[in-house]
């Protein structure tokens, strides 16, 4: 399959994170690897990872697609008996999240619902639903223990209600339990897994050559090369702040002769550059909120400073210069707080000067 097959969805996820992890490791083209290489043993075992097919989606609006779903793909069990059909439900996380069992409870009704609403046989009760199978990708700072069961939710649930609550469990990828440099998967696949650990840990810029040197090393051909170079350099414009320049340098350090100039005019991908874009602007915004910021912070200061030396003042008359220049000297709001309170409590300037 060609990279030019993994753009058919028209629709693409607002979320940086999700747009990837669609565009890749739950494509179908890369996701069989992925799972294979960082899943649970146990999918492993009994689902066909190799034949997977992205489901039909026309039951869900642009809108639903965005809150409740990355990525739906269908199956088969490796039971070649029964043959079961097997829904795959894949979502990605950044932070730890246990409601995301509520969002994929959503997701599989909605599914189930939508099969058996098209389904020959609605009405005579003999539709057999597909087997639905629950996959979170885990990529964040904070630890999270992968254990992800629906009853969970209701930790003072009485037990004998407990067996009338649904209950299930979704299969849990933490890629932070792997290591840079001891990757699982085949080249292409720690490409994607290290450009999703690397925007976690904001260090995409400077490793951006390591994750091209993946791509290089990869038996794709050319074209699904370039076309997964382009899906990692628009996921960096994405996360973290980075110039066409540095897209270019590293794509020169890993990339060679003609691949290499084909590989640069990728950054003419709209993507890219409105991931550029978007990432200068965003950098402009905060430069113009840290600078406002920090001058309504210096003015809550210099306030809070006269305030004190004019209660001072009331009080004592007369204010040491070695006063004056302690307080106009003070950055910490929350001490001129305390420095107020006891301008109003002390007894003497000598009291208050022993507390500066």
């Amino acid at each position: 399959m060609g990279q030019n097959e993994t753009e058919k969805p028209v629709w693409r996820p607002t979320n940086p994170h999700d747009r990837f992890c669609r565009q890749t490791a739950f494509h179908p083209f890369y996701a069989s690897d992925f799972l294979k290489s960082y899943g649970d043993p146990v999918m492993v075992k009994y689902v066909d990872l190799d034949n997977m097919q992205e489901a039909p989606t026309t039951h869900l609006s642009d809108a639903l697609k965005e809150v409740i779903m990355d990525a739906s793909l269908v199956t088969r069990l490796l039971d070649t008996q029964s043959m079961s059909e097997v829904l795959l439900h894949l979502e990605h996380k950044s932070r730890p999240n246990r409601t995301v069992v509520v969002q994929l409870l959503v997701e599989v009704a909605l599914s189930l619902h939508f099969r058996w609403d098209v389904s020959d046989r609605p009405e005579s009760g003999s539709f057999t639903p597909p087997v639905p199978l629950m996959v979170v990708v885990y990529n964040g700072n904070e630890n999270w223990d992968g254990e992800i069961w629906f009853q969970d939710l209701f930790p003072n649930l009485p037990g004998d209600l407990r067996p009338f609550v649904p209950q299930f469990r979704a299969f849990f990828i933490n890629l932070r339990r792997f290591k840079y440099g001891n990757l699982p998967g085949r080249p292409e696949t720690q490409a994607i897994a290290e450009s999703m650990m690397r925007a976690t840990d904001k260090t995409f810029i400077e490793h951006l050559p390591d994750v091209f040197k993946h791509v290089a090393e990869s038996d794709l051909d050319e074209q699904q090369r370039l076309g997964l170079t382009r899906s990692i350099a628009s996921y960096c414009t994405w996360t973290v702040p980075i110039s066409e320049e540095q897209i270019i340098d590293a794509i020169s350090t890993v990339f060679k002769g003609k691949e290499c100039y084909n590989m640069i005019e990728t950054i003419n991908n709209r993507f890219i550059l409105e991931g550029i874009a978007i990432g200068e602007a965003r950098g402009k915004l905060e430069g113009k909120l840290e600078g406002k910021l920090e001058g309504k912070l210096e003015g809550k200061l210099e306030e809070k400073a006269n305030g004190i030396l004019k209660l001072l003042r009331i009080r004592f008359k007369r204010v040491p210069v070695s006063i004056v220049n302690e307080l106009s000297g003070r950055t910490d709001l929350i001490a001129l707080d305390s420095l107020f309170e006891l301008a109003v409590q002390c007894d003497s300037l000598d009291e208050f000067t022993d507390a500066l």
